[in-house]
Order: C-alpha cells, then structure tokens, then sequence
C-alpha cells in the first residue's frame, strides 16, 4: 500500500513514549507479510555523534543473522565535525552495490533530512530527532516520526548513547528481533562493566518500543529470515591485508593516507600474532623503497598508498623494475588532482598505473573485481611479484576499501605460494679469477632470471639502478642494454596466463551489448546487466583485473563478439576505455558512460545509457 505522509505529534507521546498509535490516520496499512527484496537503511548526522559505530553495530549483528550487506560511507575531509552518512543495504541474496532508494532514514541533524530526504522511497519512513523538521510537501507519501533521541540520552545520563538510541529505533522500525543486538552490546561493552552494558541494553530496548509503537498498524514488509551462514563483513582494505597475511607477507612499510590507511592499522593489530613487522614511515618515498630493500632481503613486502603516495614513489618503481625487485603497491583509488576530494571515490589512477616509472618500467597492474577478490587477488600479486620479479600494483577505490560488505569465509588454500626462480642452494662455487659471480641477470627464453637472495651460499650478485650486465655489474655496452631491455620486456607476455585476466558473466562472446569496468563499479554493472537481461536484451559484462600487460588477445573474442561495448569508470578522461582503444580499432563501437562527482555509479544510471545506446 501507498502511505500518505504523516508527522508524528511529538505533543501526544507520554513520558514512557510507547502508547501512542498511529492506525486511526487515514493510511493505506501494508500487510505484515509482504516480503521485500532488501531494505536500505541510512543514516546521517555531525562527524563523532557515532553516527558510523552505529552502522556498524547493525551490520556486524545482522551479518552474523545470515543476512547479506553492502554498506556505505560518506563524509567530510576533517577529522571531526562535518556531514557523515552511513548506508546499509540488508538483503537475503548477495549484494555488491549500496542500491538507490532508502526506506528508513535516521537523522541526528536537519542537514541530515535536508540532503537526503529525496532519497526515501515511496512509504519510506525519516526518524528524526524531535527538534528537526522535515521540508516537502504533505503529499511525498513518506512517514515523518520525530521521536525523543535526545531525551532519551539525556534520560540515561549520556548524549553519546543517542546512537543506541536511535539503533534500537531502526532495529525495531525494519522489523529485526531483540535478542542479537544485546548480545552484541554486551560483546562491545564487556570491559565497561555489567552498568554500562545494562544502560545501553536499556535505551536500546527503549528506542525500540518507541518506533514499534509510532509505526503500529504500517509495516514496512519483511524480509525472508536467512540461514545462517559463514562469512564475514568486513572492509576491502581489511580484506587486502589479510591476503597479504595469507601471501606469507610479515612485513609493511606504510605512511598513512585516506583512503588506504585501513590496510596499515589492521596489520598493526595482528603483526604481533603473525611475528610481523609493520613500520610507518616518514613519507611514501621511504615506504616503498623499505619495501623493495625488504624484497630484495626475501621477504614479502609491501606496501599501501592512494594517487599522491603513488606519484611519490614513481622513481622506486623504476629502480624496482631494472632490478628486477618483487615488491607490491596497493593503491586504494580517490579522487584526484593533487588532495582532491579525499574521501570521495574515483577510478582516475590508471592511467598513471600503467604509465607510472620514467623509461620503459614495465610492470604488472592489477585491479580487485570486488571486496571478496580483494583478499585473493592480493595473494596473487605477491606470487607474480616474485614469479616475473617485478613490482606489481593492485588497484582498489575508496568504494572498497572503505565500505564494509558481507562475503562468504575466505578459502585459504585456494591459492597456494609460489616464489618463482628462486635459487636457495645447489650453486656452484665461485671463480675468484674471474669473478664469474652468480648470473642474477641471466639471458633466458622465458625473460625471467634466477633469483637469490642475501645469504646463499655462491649466489652473490650485484643489484642497482643502473643498466647492467649478467651479473649486476653496471654496463652501458650496446650488447648488454638490448639483451637486458628485451629480456625485461619478454617476461610480461605470459602475465594474462597465469592469472584471471577478468571475469565474464556470460561464456558467450556474441551479445547486443558488452559492458565492461573495473574495481567498485562491478554491483552496479551486475544488477544493471540483471535488469537488461530480465527486459529481454543480450547484455554481458567484463570486469578486468589485469590492465598491464593489457589482455588484448583473451578480451578480443568478446569485443568482436559485441555489437556495442559500453565502458563505464569513474573519472573524466575515460582512463579505462584508452587501453582498448590502443589496442583494438573498432573505436566507433567503444563507448564511454563517465562520472567525476565522486559518488559511486547507480544500477539506474547504467541501465538508462544502456538503453540509449542499444
């Protein structure tokens, strides 16, 4: 049913805030048991009013119920004060995009129902504190309920327990049972003691009743009780260091940047349990080339970083390409030039991915399809790190490292270690003479040298940043510099065969329209791909996870295959849409969908240019 908008009177609510009843007004009553497909929740208010632990707590809880969740974080670039949201989308299938349409809105400001009142959906409800106003017309068909946020806090002795406040408020609007989030308050606040747990269960309890009593007589729907399930409900940046942890890695040299710095708290956590070393430097320069001499060393290392920090270490990436160092970039993309947008989201690094290191400085250049593929395809870029030995950047956006999303457990054996050419013992002793040192720059068929490292026994080379001969010792002989180059550039040709260059929703390559991305645009592209196919069009999508070397020959059964290609990336300059264009000619039918305001991409926006362009 359709409700007709409704503010509730705060005048009318006796002390205890439960007996007020809303079923006499003149709306049309949903049945209790209309399932619904997913519920949006948000949540909008000042930076420190605990706006973000309490998005939290709702999706930690509900993710432990079997739900699946995708959340999202929207903020200023200060470290308090400013707008914060916080959006979580609860559904019973797997997820990958935060949807568009909110059915319950929590707001602890008016520049909270002021920004993001639009977004509520027909019958969608806006609880609010009862000093805030709403500011559409009668008409709009949403619930406004101004319900004592305040008073409540006031009333157990602390302002920062608004958020339980308005938690038990939301739980109890969406139709959650009690029992798991008391648990969870008395997980979260066990080393507070039984009076502090006891008070937040109890304006929890309070808020609950409250926005069960407003809305009696309109429901909302339901959604289907899921199974319970194992997976985790985690960040992207969390997930990346766990694959680092999985990949052998023990040691981090990092300096702190939005939207990456996630990646670098979370190994300082755990370093201790896994005999890590986590060391935060003085800028991005010393981070990476910690992690090359650690590489150099042995030692699985890397480091993590977003467009300025990358752009720093653009000299160590070349230095790490001539010596062939195994090292790993992990670059949480964000919006650019310069410090941008910090903690908006944009996909505008690839450019300078592919292209970053003066000279020829080859390397590999990853991309995540996703938070799940964030833990596994870090695993694989310590492997091809060491396998071609050379540096390997992994692309991320702020969209995954800082968005929480729920995903099934992790399989650890999945993908197993592999360290290449590495050489450990069985060398042939030295030739004093002649110095016949280990040949750490061998010329061979597959491009890819032997490798020791410090500490074998007759392995002992020379390493630096200088054009070199067979055993590292500089050289500028027009023999050794060719011989060198190409065998640098020859290792790369085998990339796209020892990785999943993409993925593919569809086998079939002939289709009407192919639509292709990387990193965090993957939900949206999915469920717009979904609908298109749900309305009878033949749509496939691509999202790559390998851009260096480019996989022209595997991506171009599907390129012909397409009638239109639709690339669709978050910056200006169509970044993405460059690397097919060198590589394929059929430019009139490479197509750009583009977005630079630094929010993600919507299901909506993707299908209404698909259209267009079919």
């Amino acid at each position: 049913g359709i409700m007709k908008s409704y503010v509730y009177d705060k005048k009318s609510i006796p002390d205890h805030y439960r007996a007020h009843r809303i079923d006499s007004l003149n709306i049309d009553k949903e049945e209790d048991g209309v399932e619904k497909k997913d519920f949006i929740w948000k949540m909008g208010g000042q930076q420190g009013q605990g706006v973000e632990s309490c998005g939290e707590i709702l999706g930690r809880v509900l993710a432990q119920e079997g739900y699946s969740l995708f959340s999202q974080r929207l903020f200023a670039s200060r470290i308090k004060g400013g707008h914060t949201t916080i959006a979580l989308r609860i559904a019973t299938k797997e997820i990958a995009t935060i949807g568009e349409h909110v059915d319950c809105l929590v707001a602890l400001d008016q520049e909270t129902i002021d920004l993001h009142g639009k977004e509520i959906c027909e019958g969608g409800v806006i609880i609010a504190d009862d000093a805030f106003k709403p500011k559409w017309e009668a008409h709009t068909g949403r619930i406004f309920l101004p319900l004592p946020i305040t008073e409540m806090a006031k009333k157990y002795g602390s302002m920062q327990m608004k958020n339980i406040a308005a938690l038990g408020m939301s739980a109890g609007l969406l139709g959650f049972p009690e029992t798991p989030f008391y648990r969870f308050i008395a997980e979260r606040f066990a080393k507070k003691g039984e009076t502090v747990i006891n008070k937040n269960k109890e304006i929890f309890k309070e808020g609950y009743d409250t926005a069960v009593a407003a809305m009696q007589g309109v429901a909302l729907g339901k959604l289907a009780v899921p199974e319970k399930k194992d997976q985790l409900y985690l960040l992207g940046n969390e997930a990346a260091a766990l694959g680092a942890i999985s990949a052998g890695s023990r040691f981090m040299a990092s300096y702190p940047i939005t939207p990456a710095s996630e990646i670098m708290e979370y190994m300082i956590k755990v370093s201790h349990k896994i005999h890590g070393t986590v060391v935060q430097t003085e800028d991005e320069l010393s981070s990476v080339m910690m992690a090359m001499g650690a590489g150099y060393g042995g030692v699985r290392a890397f480091t993590a970083t977003s467009g300025p920090g990358l752009s720093l270490m653009a000299e160590s990436i070349s230095m790490a390409a001539v010596a062939e160092i195994p090292v790993v970039i992990i670059d949480v993309m964000r919006a650019g030039p310069s410090t941008g947008m910090a903690t908006k989201v944009e996909q505008s690094d690839i450019r300078y991915a592919v292209g970053s290191g003066h000279g020829d400085a080859e390397k590999i250049v990853l991309a995540a399809a996703s938070i799940e593929d964030c833990y596994y395809i870090v695993q694989e870029a310590f492997n091809l790190a060491e396998e071609y030995q050379t540096p390997v950047i992994v692309l991320s956006d702020l969209q995954f490292g800082m968005c929480k999303q729920s995903v099934p457990a992790f399989d650890r054996d999945r993908i197993g270690i592999r360290r290449g050419k590495l050489v450990t013992e069985g060398l042939s002793e030295l030739d004093m003479k002649t110095k016949s040192y280990f040949h750490r720059f061998a010329d061979t068929e597959d491009g890819i040298s032997p490798r020791t490292i410090p500490g074998v026994k007759n392995g002992m080379f020379l390493s630096t940043g200088l054009e070199h001969n067979v055993f590292g010792k500089p050289a500028e002989g027009q023999g050794d510099r060719v011989m060198e180059m190409e065998k640098r550039h020859r290792k790369f040709a085998a990339v796209s065969k020892a990785i999943q260059p993409f993925t593919a929703a569809h086998e079939e390559t002939d289709c009407d329209l192919l639509l292709v991305g990387i990193t965090s645009t993957n939900g949206a592209l999915e469920e717009a791909r979904e609908c298109l196919e749900a309305e009878g069009r033949k749509v496939n999508h691509i999202q790559l996870r390998l851009i260096s070397p480019f996989p022209a020959e595997e991506l171009r059964p599907y390129i012909e295959g397409a009638k239109k290609v639709l690339i669709v990336e978050e910056d200006l300059t169509a970044q993405l849409r460059e690397q097919f264009a060198i590589r394929f000619d059929c430019h009139d039918k490479l197509l750009s969908l583009l977005q630079y305001d630094g929010t993600p991409f919507l299901a909506s926006t993707i299908i209404n240019k698909s259209k267009e362009v079919i």
